[in-house]
């Protein structure tokens, strides 16, 4: 890909970004949209020097959001060591604001960034938005470094948005030393962050925390239970077939008019035990004879699958 090729797809990226189809306008198929989903297809590292020199001779803040995000995709498509070379230097030297957080979010797609120093200098910033987008940069950081900052965010932050993702990113890059301080933000008032912990510490973690998972299961957000279901499912023993079964009786105490998967999940972790459980063949019998009509069609289904 040269560099006159270059420039006519940054020239088709900033075309038009709507189109009409039978009388709406839609962004789907517009010249713009194709060109970003050409260049996410991009895997030709030959073509990174001549961006790279594009991005010094340009001034323009659209043309050079353009070359960050083609950057992004070859790196990300690729893996080429030099993508992140240009976008670190171009985090440091950037004066855009809008622009160091695109430069970030392309952080966040690349294979791995071994320094993430500069990343985490920017996880403190007064700016949400170049906060929240270093913080997922952090993923692409497999180091001790990036899980001690990432710790560091959800010890000491009061945004919601900011711990949100910080688990998240902990999902993938932390180990168990992040557990404690995890555990703790099930404390916290806000459901997401609830939600979002309980999700790394199931990734994260193992039997061990079932206990936790449990008096989750206890709390009365409908989705911290949720996902307390999904941790038990996987890391769960006997220990935990009552509180299940009782949290399916709960579910089934009255007619649904919102589906969703708990019923299903904690059927699934149940099954393992059924056969030498009374109390669980029990359980099936009381759905089948007494909660069928209370059951959705899936639901239905993956019953008589399992009975």
């Amino acid at each position: 890909m040269n560099e006159k090729e270059i420039v006519e797809l940054i020239k088709q990226m900033s075309g038009a970004e709507t189109i009409s189809k039978d009388g709406i306008y839609t962004n789907e198929g517009s010249p713009s949209w194709r060109a970003y989903r050409n260049a996410e297809r991009l895997t030709d590292v030959s073509a990174i020097p001549s961006l790279n020199s594009l991005l010094e001779k340009s001034k323009d803040r659209g043309t050079r959001e353009h070359i960050f995000f083609i950057l992004g995709k070859i790196g990300e498509n690729t893996g080429d060591k030099r993508v992140v070379t240009v976008l670190l230097q171009s985090l440091e030297e950037e004066t855009n604001k809008y622009l160091k957080g695109r430069i970030l979010d392309q952080l966040a797609g690349q294979k791995n960034v071994e320094d993430c120093s500069l990343i985490i200098t920017f996880i403190t910033d007064k700016r949400a938005a170049i906060r929240q987008s270093a913080i997922q940069a952090l993923r692409s950081c497999k180091s001790s470094d990036a899980e001690g900052a990432l710790i560091e965010v959800i010890t000491r932050s009061n945004d919601e948005y900011d711990l949100t993702y910080a688990n998240e990113v902990l999902s993938e890059v932390g180990t168990e030393k992040s557990i404690p301080y995890l555990v703790n933000l099930l404390n916290h008032p806000n459901g997401d962050v609830k939600c979002s912990a309980l999700w790394t510490l199931t990734e994260l973690g193992n039997t061990s925390l079932l206990p936790v998972f449990l008096e989750a299961l206890n709390q009365r957000s409908v989705n911290v239970k949720s996902h307390a279901l999904l941790a038990i499912k996987k890391h769960g023993n006997e220990m935990a077939i009552g509180p299940v079964i009782a949290r399916i009786k709960t579910i089934l105490s009255r007619e649904r008019t919102v589906e969703s998967d708990d019923l299903i999940t904690g059927l699934e972790f149940l099954i393992s035990y059924k056969e030498n459980s009374e109390e669980i063949q029990k359980l099936f019998e009381w759905i089948r004879t007494k909660k069928w009509r209370y059951l959705f069609e899936e639901e239905r289904v993956f019953i008589t699958a399992n009975s």
